[in-house]
């Protein structure tokens, strides 16, 4: 027999308030499996379960209605679901990692009086708010699908293998940036868009139609007034030009 827990037990031991467990509750995402005869709230360990799934979902970005979707799926599907949660966790954990290290190198060199490194501290700050960032700003524009399909994707990808394909595509971007100006059908934009397209057939590859769905992304963001940050690394400038150069390819081609 599963063990019983009240509320304030319950909310004391997965640290999520009484105050949102009612309200999960009101909603129906989160029913205790009974009540004494006082009308308190009684959980069991079978809930406790379905909190850690709302838990890591929320984590992950998504809404309490696409949550209660989700969990509204046969079990195995859930249990496949909550291995590719494990996995997009194990990721933010990484990059977690790389802005506490940052963070500590540039610890010493304060306690050591040297000066600093603000490159490292700089990085540090990326890596953090490019977490929270990226949940809030792309979470919406994509499926429980499409995030799966991005999760099989970022198998292929150590973490040093992914740093080294967005370090391309900075560097890359940088380039495009320098070069707006040339004419989009001339070699320079020509060689650009190229390697543009081969960037992007690297990361996702077979996989048009997510890649359809980040170019919507993108320009539903700049719509919004999205134009800077990490979580968008170039503007509907640098799109143009590349778009105006692979079209330009296509017609040389006819």
């Amino acid at each position: 027999m599963d063990k019983t827990y009240r509320v304030t037990e319950f909310a004391r031991m997965t640290r999520v308030t009484v105050r949102a467990l009612h309200y999960y509750d009101q909603i129906g995402l989160l029913k205790p499996s009974g009540r004494t005869p006082s009308r308190y709230r009684v959980y069991t360990d079978k809930d406790l379960f379905r909190l850690q799934q709302i838990v890591t979902l929320k984590f992950l970005g998504l809404s309490l209605d696409q949550i209660r979707k989700a969990l509204s799926r046969p079990q195995s599907t859930v249990a496949k679901s909550m291995r590719l949660q494990a996995e997009a966790v194990e990721k933010e954990i990484e990059r977690l990692k790389r802005a506490a290290k940052a963070l500590r190198e540039t610890s010493r060199m304060a306690e050591a009086g040297g000066p600093l490194d603000w490159k490292k501290l700089i990085k540090a700050m990326e890596e953090i708010q490019m977490t929270e960032d990226a949940k809030k700003t792309w979470a919406k524009h994509f499926s429980e699908a499409d995030m799966k399909e991005f999760a099989e994707i970022g198998k292929k990808y150590t973490p040093e293998m992914m740093e080294a394909y967005q370090n391309k595509w900075t560097a890359l971007i940088e380039e495009v940036k320098a070069n707006l100006h040339v004419d989009p059908a001339g070699p320079v934009a020509q060689d650009l868009a190229k390697r543009w397209k081969a960037l992007l057939n690297e990361g996702y590859g077979g996989h048009e139609g997510l890649q359809k769905k980040i170019a919507t992304a993108y320009k539903a963001e700049w719509k919004a007034g999205n134009t800077g940050g990490p979580t968008m690394p170039y503007g509907p400038e640098i799109w143009d030009f590349i778009h105006k150069a692979m079209e330009a390819s296509k017609t040389s081609c006819k």
